[in-house]
């Protein structure tokens, strides 16, 4: 019953790791939108009355289950929009109508006061707009708010805003002074979180409830691509890699519930990394064959619930409460393992004592109240009756070799017969 009730439990804590599944993704490769389903199944996303060019920077929206994206090459406008709710038809709106030299490297988006932020590396700012009402159509000088117009040295890229804590963050490639930056949503209270050892931290995203930044920083050395992907805490704190390699020029990157993604624009690959660093190598999802992806947004079916994010103070502590529940995990499971071969192991022990008995006929007969036991009279048939005085100990008794043992302590009188025929 033992042994059922271990391999019962290993099975169960075999189930919780496996039960880690990919994320729901938005992914945009050349001129097309699709959908990935758990890291496999994937349809193309159709976009009525509409003619993509280069589709690149994703923000999605799961109140209003509306997706907003850039489109590089667009001869009118740069930012739009499309309701994923729709399943048929799933007309696109314009958003914002571009100008001369404006460009979106990333955008976020704000669920509360319904507002659209995308960083513009050419004119070094962060910049947002309302969209409140539908069918909008703005142009690029008008309805414009600049939450940060940066300095001569900034090249803004990655942008990702916390719903619950109201805090943007974003990342500066500017080859002499890259950094990782945050801001309230108006602008105030900027201030520089990470600057050391970075290089071009290209993507940029948020796990809002464990409060961790995730970052992909490409290295160039020779003709080679190292990249690092990274994590910190929201203030900067705790930064760790969680993954070293080569060969990649990293794009996008999002972050979802046990895992990390991004785009690879050398290889044109879409990627998952486990996001606690426990992965040895990331897995390949997809393969683009025309065109690198040059976006990757999780796909929510709910909301977000802000009710569920601690305060920044207590989330180191969540996060270690959660490393410490993996550990024992893992160390229950090797103690299953280890029960498992102990019990085969004195089983089995006892299965080879048991065949290795010797067949005597010998036996060992434990008598209480001797005296007034009425196998007595039997047993005095076959033996001559002494005294026993309280001093002896054995004796030996004629007719047969036994033997009679007197515990001197104990007061009932108890005996033991030890006959061997």
């Amino acid at each position: 019953m033992q042994l059922k009730h271990y391999v019962t439990f290993l099975a169960i804590a075999i189930a919780v790791v496996r039960s880690l599944k990919y994320d729901d993704l938005i992914v945009a490769a050349g001129d097309q939108l699709e959908f990935l389903t758990d890291g496999s199944a994937y349809r193309s996303l159709t976009l009525s009355s509409y003619n993509a060019t280069k589709l690149s920077a994703l923000a999605y929206d799961a109140t209003t289950q509306k997706l907003y994206f850039s489109d590089r090459h667009h001869h009118y406008g740069h930012i739009f929009s499309v309701s994923l709710g729709d399943e048929y038809g799933r007309p696109v709106e314009d958003i914002v109508e571009k100008s001369n030299n404006e460009t979106v490297e990333s955008l976020a988006y704000d669920s509360v006061n319904k507002m659209l932020l995308w960083t513009d590396w050419f004119n070094r700012s962060i910049r947002r707009v309302k969209v409140a009402q539908e069918h909008i159509h703005i142009e690029e000088k008008d309805g414009i708010e600049i939450v940060h117009f940066l300095e001569t040295d900034a090249k803004p890229r990655g942008l990702v805003f916390d719903p619950c804590m109201r805090i943007l963050y974003w990342t500066n490639i500017y080859k002499s002074r890259p950094t990782i930056e945050r801001s309230f949503l108006n602008g105030s209270h900027r201030e520089i979180l990470i600057q050391n050892d970075l290089f071009v931290p290209n993507a940029l995203d948020l796990d809002v409830l464990e409060q961790r930044l995730y970052w992909a920083d490409n290295l160039r050395e020779d003709d080679y691509h190292n990249f690092h992907i990274e994590r910190s805490f929201v203030n900067g704190s705790g930064r760790e890699k969680i993954y070293r390699g080569i060969g990649q020029f990293i794009v996008s990157l999002t972050v979802g519930d046990d895992y990390v993604y991004w785009t690879d624009y050398n290889h044109k690959n879409l990627w998952a990394l486990r996001k606690d660093g426990s992965s040895k190598s990331p897995m390949i999802l997809r393969t683009y064959s025309r065109n690198p992806a040059m976006g990757v947004v999780i796909f929510r079916r709910q909301p977000l619930d802000c009710s569920a994010c601690l305060s920044p103070e207590f989330h180191h502590e969540s996060s270690e409460s959660k490393e410490e529940i993996i550990v024992v995990i893992l160390s229950v499971m090797g103690l299953v393992v280890m029960g498992i071969i102990i019990t085969v192991i004195v089983w089995w022990a006892s299965l080879k004592r048991l065949l290795a008995l010797p067949n005597r006929n010998e036996g060992t007969f434990a008598f209480r109240n001797f005296q007034n036991c009425s196998s007595a009279a039997t047993m005095s048939e076959m033996i001559t009756t002494q005294k026993l005085t309280t001093s002896e100990s054995t004796k030996e008794i004629s007719g047969g070799n036994a033997i009679l043992l007197r515990n001197d302590n104990d007061n009932d009188g108890g005996v033991l017969l030890k006959y061997e025929f």
